[in-house]
């Protein structure tokens, strides 16, 4: 009995530090601070180049902003921003360091607010705001970032 229960003990214990603990996971965590000593980023790293990993940012108040895949030093993968209460308020996709597909913003509730089509970095297609209701509110045209109808 108390074998089993030192053997849940330490479950709990590695259950808690998760895999961002360096050391525990083999994962090495580089921290930046706002000067009055707060978090303000992280940047959990996937291997030994410094490259590779995922960031998160965090607002002065402490609270979670951002989170984005990094690969070979740039931003691949969907960026999600978070408001004060931890909801996801815009994802904006990436490959290779540029804004590419559809940028969505979202109302609290998780339903899209509006879309915005993005083809490497540029603002290129049809974007859309939508009511609360999901009905369309207004659409226009982009070509090379600016808007032709």
């Amino acid at each position: 009995m108390k074998k089993l229960s030192l053997f849940l003990s330490l479950l709990v214990l590695l259950t808690l530090n998760g895999c961002n603990e360096p050391g525990l996971s083999g994962k090495t965590v580089k921290k930046e601070y706002y000067t009055g000593g707060e978090l303000r980023s992280e940047f959990i790293m996937d291997d030994k180049s410094g490259k590779n990993g995922l960031r998160k940012e965090y607002r002065y108040n402490g609270i979670l902003a951002s989170t984005v895949r990094i690969k070979n030093g740039v931003n691949d993968g969907m960026k999600l921003i978070y408001d004060n209460n931890g909801r996801v308020i815009r994802k904006v996709p990436f490959i290779n360091g540029e804004v590419h597909g559809d940028v969505q913003d979202l109302y609290p509730n998780g339903d899209t607010l509006a879309t915005i089509p993005y083809k490497y970095g540029i603002r290129n297609g049809q974007a859309f705001s939508y009511n609360v209701d999901g009905s369309v509110h207004r659409s226009v045209t982009f070509k090379n970032d600016k808007i032709i109808n």
